[in-house]
């Protein structure tokens, strides 16, 4: 058994091979979030003993810290690995697609192998998540497909019926009413499968809005 007081910091220096396999020394964070979560995040990895880590720093940082410095700043001991950026995700979708970009290349730049972006809206985008998983870093939290799959809520609701847990009583193809409204029958249903490389099954017996 791990003696509960060895603490993360202590495993990389323990004789066991067993014991040292807990160590996450070989880690290095950038921190993808601000205020009380970021401090949390930041307290967490001190005491985990993280190789090292790094924050974003958005021009809303400054607006709300003008003349002083946030909690998590006074004491940060990575000065280099504060990374300036104009926001997190942009005002327009350009300007998000460009973000994503910049995180990612502010993380390969500066060695970075792993990304945590709190638990918000950036933690369930899952366009943002692929980005990361591609880029060859690791995200701290569920994987782009589960992002994807329940943010979707009638793909939710379908996964959470599959799983056998109690929902909602509602609609659930939601999704697939939508796109029929757009492109009312099979023929455009297929072109559209065919223009965005999309699996379409060719069996009359799985109806339109199930394909």
């Amino acid at each position: 058994m791990l003696d509960r007081n060895l603490t993360m910091k202590r495993y990389a220096e323990a004789d066991s091979n067993w014991v040292r396999s807990f160590s996450l020394d070989s880690i290095k964070c950038l921190i993808v979030c601000r205020g009380p979560v970021r401090k949390e995040a930041i307290d967490i990895f001190e005491e985990l003993g993280l190789l090292e880590y790094g924050i974003l720093m958005s021009e809303k940082d400054s607006v709300v810290y003008p003349r002083c410095l946030a909690p998590e700043l006074r004491d940060f001991k990575y000065r280099k690995n504060i990374h300036r950026v104009p926001e997190y995700m942009g005002m327009t979708a350009t300007e998000r697609v460009e973000r994503i970009d910049q995180i990612i290349g502010i993380a390969l730049d500066n060695g970075y192998t792993h990304v945590f972006a709190g638990y918000g809206f950036m933690a369930e985008d899952a366009e943002f998540i692929e980005a990361i998983e591609k880029a060859g870093l690791t995200f701290c939290g569920p994987s782009s497909h589960v992002a994807r799959r329940a943010g979707a809520k009638d793909e939710a609701k379908k996964l959470a019926r599959s799983l056998h847990v109690s929902v909602t009583p509602g609609v659930d193809n939601i999704s697939s009413l939508t796109l029929l409204t757009k492109v009312a029958n099979r023929p455009g249903i297929e072109e559209l499968a065919r223009e965005h490389d999309i699996p379409f099954l060719y069996d009359d017996a799985i109806s339109l809005e199930d394909n």
